[in-house]
Parts: C-alpha cells; structure tokens; sequence
C-alpha cells in the first residue's frame, strides 16, 4: 500500500512538472542579449505564457521609475524569439551601483516592439552574419562626426543579432534616414555604451 501510494505520489509530480513545463511555450529561435523594457504604459509590460497576443498573462513589468534623477526602466536577458516576440528571463530593476532588484522570476513572452537595445556595432546588414551585405551605416555629417543608429523597432532576434526598423539620426530627438536590417553587439545597458 505504502509502496503504491509512493508511486501515485512520484507520478503526480512528474505530471505536475511536465504541466509547468509546459504553461511557457519554448522559444522557435534562439537569441542570447541583454535588453530593457520601453512600454510607456504606467501599469507596466504584460509578460505571456507563449509567443501570442492572448496568451495568459504571467507577470508583469513595472513602469520605469526615477533614480538620481535618472529615468530608469526594468532591463532583462533576451533568451528566445518567435516572430514579433521576445522570451525573457531574469528581469530587474537596475541600481547602477547598488545591488539590483528582481522583478519577475522565470521566463516569458513580451511584445518585441515594447524592447529596446543599444546596438554598439551600427553596421545594418541584410542577415544576421558578420559577411552579410551592408544594408546602410553610420555617414559622415560634420566637424569629423558621424550619424548614429536608434532602434525604432524589434523584429525579431537570432542569436546574438536583431532584426530592427529604425532610423539613422543627427539629433536624437529628429527622426532621420530610415533603415530595416540585422545589427549585431547589442548593450543592454540603458545609461551608458557596454565598450
């Protein structure tokens, strides 16, 4: 009887598992960079159960908030995607030189137009290679200075690439010349260059 009822036990576990398991759908492509939160929505950034629109709901990322006078949104690790949506993991609060403040556990989706990077290599390729074709990058605008990129939009990711909308600016408040593409040496810290 003990013997029987361990094994009920043992059974139930592994089907409880396999049913948590399974509540947050695996990522179709794997992608590996560290990335923040730009959802201007004051409830914060719904994180979902799979890759889709109405999918439930598992957590949710806090509104950015002010540091120092430093505006401040909640960074997490990119570590799948599946079309327009990113899977991630580790989110947090970052206190740039204090210890920081986790903020959801786990793993899940987010929209991929609500995140934003740094790309440090602003060379816009037609794939996610190193040898594939340039698309457009940086130009000389004045006084030995150059444009720079700003990520509008996430397409997707494969490894550590995205694919992105955006725009090649002189000004960060004007828009500029408009770029689609693969970029690559993404920084996923919000204050500063990862160089």
């Amino acid at each position: 009887m003990v013997r029987m009822l361990s094994l009920l036990l043992a059974a139930a576990l592994l089907t409880t598992g396999s049913t948590l398991a399974a509540e947050i759908a695996p990522p179709a492509t794997r992608c590996d960079f560290g990335a923040w939160s730009k959802d201007p929505d004051p409830a914060g950034l719904n994180v979902r159960a799979a890759p889709r629109r109405d999918a439930p709901v598992v957590g949710r990322l806090p509104p950015p908030r002010i540091v120092d006078g430093e505006r401040l949104a909640v960074e997490f690790r990119v570590v799948g995607g599946a079309g327009p949506w990113l899977m991630i993991e580790n989110a947090h609060h970052p206190d740039y030189g204090s210890p920081t403040r986790r903020v959801f556990t786990g793993r899940g989706w987010v929209a991929a137009g609500l995140v934003d990077v740094a790309p440090m290599d602003e060379k816009v390729r037609v794939g996610p290679t190193s040898d594939a074709a340039i698309v457009d990058e940086p130009r000389a605008v004045a006084d030995r200075t150059y444009d720079f990129l700003v990520v509008g939009r996430i397409l997707g990711c494969r490894g550590r690439w995205i694919e992105m909308e955006g725009d090649f600016r002189v000004d960060r408040t004007r828009r500029g010349r408009p770029v689609r593409g693969w970029v690559t040496d993404l920084c996923g810290n919000q204050v500063t260059t990862c160089n």
